[in-house]
């Protein structure tokens, strides 16, 4: 089973800052079935920035969402048209989001696995050029699910 899906794979959105990545990656997950409260997973998403930066290093950004509203684990990948000030760890704009959905049920075992898995592919060269190279939802889909494995 591949956890990374194609239309779940959005590039080149054209948002201006972080809160409409915010609001884009919300609605997305509603339309996608992940959730049935699109406001919910919003507010999850800000609630969650609000301990601390998702921003990482070298353009990347992980928010994540746990909810009873969302009905089972999964991942939204957005890249940005142009890059969008995130407070990242490293002060660089972020252009690349890995964003986690995951149910309340099962925050603390499948949320923690999925963000280390993630955050670990990250710190890898080739996996973060990989990603800003790749030009179709199926060449990001392939190297994430690929690298997903070998963990």
């Amino acid at each position: 089973m591949s956890l990374i899906k194609t239309d779940h794979i959005f590039l080149k959105e054209n948002l201006a800052n972080q809160e409409e990545v915010m609001h884009f990656l919300a609605a997305k997950a509603t339309a996608l079935g992940l959730s049935n409260d699109e406001n919910k997973v919003y507010e999850k998403l800000l609630e969650r920035e609000a301990e601390g930066t998702t921003g990482m290093m070298d353009g990347f950004a992980i928010p994540h969402a746990k909810d009873a509203s969302i009905k089972e684990a999964d991942i939204v990948i957005v890249s940005l048209a142009k890059a969008v000030d995130w407070h990242s760890l490293d002060g660089s704009p972020t252009e690349f989001i890995i964003a986690l959905f995951i149910p309340d049920s099962e925050a603390g075992t499948t949320h923690l696995k999925l963000l280390s898995n993630v955050a670990r592919l990250l710190m890898h060269q080739e996996v973060t050029k990989g990603l800003k190279e790749a030009t179709t939802p199926a060449a990001i889909a392939a190297l994430l699910n690929s690298k997903l494995t070998e963990n």
